[in-house]
């Protein structure tokens, strides 16, 4: 738990000194991929080590390959495309095996009769699964996503707020999920209308997560694009964390 809370405190403020706490790289076992997961939490805990170790090679006190024995590179904050590229390259294959694993689960539930609250956990992977789907395609540390991939990635989204649906209420969940990842969409897309949808969604959902409130986060993000459009630096340039890009904008 203090872990998740660490790196969604990691992310925000563009701080990593909670993610250097975490385990030591080792080697996963996901497990095969033509076996289904036995529950919902196998899939979570499997998906969570995914994340974990994917993690702990970019933002590491670690490069990539001292953790794994092999020769050395930059330093995973200011990381070099080849460096990104050698952590994607070291987990690309376990994501497959997840997803193998979770498609099967998936076949498999289709024949249950799920709870509410079991169809948002399946639905919460699968926004991961679309969003990891699309980021093991990448070629390059800034290259971004491609655009269908936003937009599945929105409908994954909107597809967790449908089962959300409150009267009128703010929500609160103490791990971020959704509003960090809209987040990373307006940090890293160049494109204006992707950027427009994923802050408009972050105004719709009326959401705090931990430390991300989703209203707070969509302020943030319009200032600093029309920082951009005046000029006053480059999306290259853009601070890591909400608390950093605030600090800027606000200058």
């Amino acid at each position: 738990m203090f872990s998740a809370l660490g790196k969604n405190v990691a992310a925000f403020t563009g701080d990593t000194s909670f993610s250097h706490a975490d385990q030591q790289t080792q080697v996963l076992q996901m497990g095969h991929p033509k076996t289904q997961f036995a529950n919902l939490t196998e899939a979570e805990d499997s998906l969570s080590n995914l994340n974990s170790f994917f993690d702990n090679l970019v933002f590491g006190k670690k490069s990539p390959r001292e953790s794994l024995g092999m020769i050395g590179c930059m330093s995973p904050i200011h990381a070099t495309t080849d460096c990104f590229l050698t952590a994607l390259e070291i987990t690309r294959p376990l994501f497959f095996t997840w997803n193998s694993r979770l498609e099967l689960s998936k076949t498999s539930q289709h024949a249950m009769q799920l709870t509410l609250q079991e169809k948002r956990r399946m639905a919460l992977l699968s926004l991961y699964q679309t969003t990891w789907s699309a980021f093991v395609k990448m070629d390059s540390y800034h290259a971004g996503l491609q655009t269908h991939d936003y937009g599945n990635i929105f409908e994954r989204i909107e597809e967790i707020m449908r089962l959300d649906k409150t009267p009128a209420r703010p929500l609160f969940a103490f791990n971020g999920h959704l509003v960090c990842e809209l987040s990373t969409i307006c940090a890293s897309c160049t494109d204006a209308e992707i950027r427009n949808k994923a802050i408009m969604l972050l105004r719709s959902m009326r959401r705090r997560e931990g430390v991300w409130d989703s209203w707070e986060v969509a302020n943030v993000y319009e200032s600093a694009f029309k920082a951009l459009e005046d000029g006053r630096f480059t999306l290259e340039y853009l601070p890591w964390g909400i608390t950093q890009i605030s600090k800027e904008v606000s200058w």
